[in-house]
């Protein structure tokens, strides 16, 4: 997966940080008196997928023949 860097910013905090910066430790965290926070089309994109009707059931993929259980005994490899 592409890290979407275009999505967020990286900038030198001054004074106090902002509220929707991202909180981010370890490797991924920014250095001391920097933080990363989403642009713009970030939180577009966001409250995009968000607004999505998910109410509705997912059709799911039928598969060609029926899974039968294991046979009592055998190992599954």
């Amino acid at each position: 997966m592409p890290s979407y860097r275009f999505l967020y910013q990286k900038r030198e905090v001054s004074g106090q940080p902002a509220a929707n910066a991202l909180q981010l430790d370890g490797a991924a965290a920014p250095p001391a008196g920097w933080e990363i926070i989403p642009t713009f089309d970030a939180e577009c994109l966001v409250a995009y997928l968000m607004s999505l009707d998910q109410s509705h059931a997912v059709k799911e993929v039928k598969a060609i023949a029926p899974v039968s259980p294991p046979m009592p005994g055998k190992a599954v490899k």
